[in-house]
């Protein structure tokens, strides 16, 4: 049951965003709110634990797709970024008042995924080049996320600059 609340957990806030609460997580799962207290008995422990949970997921997906190098890489690679930088936007820490220690494990590991990509994304670029292209990315990315744009429409436009 555990497990199944940390990936259910994940699906709504990716899908929900701020609209995401424990009181429609407990009805999705088809339990009470008291049971997903039992497993995580603060707010705290369970968006710990669905970071946790994300990130190590995430960067098994990162591998997997570096090992296949597929044409669609560059693409596929900016998907999973755009997709961490819905997990770690400030309004979710903000809203669910989560502490720092939580929001600070979030974005080292946000971090951590845009230092794995990025060798892939910025081969023929200088460091400062790289630098200036993370900040258009994280730009349009931010911007996307606060007007629900579809990931695939912002990647395909930075591709086509590219």
């Amino acid at each position: 049951m555990k497990d199944q609340i940390i990936e259910a957990s994940i699906r709504s806030l990716q899908q929900e965003g701020l609209r995401f609460s424990v009181d429609v997580l407990a009805e999705k799962l088809r339990i009470s709110k008291k049971t997903v207290y039992k497993y995580f008995p603060t707010k705290e422990a369970l968006a710990y634990a669905m970071y946790e949970k994300y990130y190590l997921d995430l960067n098994a997906k990162i591998q997997d797709m570096t090992r296949e190098n597929e044409n669609s890489l560059p693409e596929d690679l900016l998907c999973c970024y755009f997709d961490s930088a819905k997990m770690v936007r400030k309004e979710i820490f903000n809203k669910y008042c989560l502490n720092h220690v939580i929001g600070d494990f979030a974005l080292q590991h946000h971090l951590d995924v845009w230092n794995t990509i990025k060798p892939y994304l910025c081969k023929k670029m200088t460091d400062y080049e790289a630098e200036i292209f993370k900040v258009i990315i994280d730009g349009a990315f931010e911007r996307a996320i606060a007007c629900n744009v579809n990931s695939a429409a912002v990647i395909g436009m930075l591709r086509k600059i590219k």
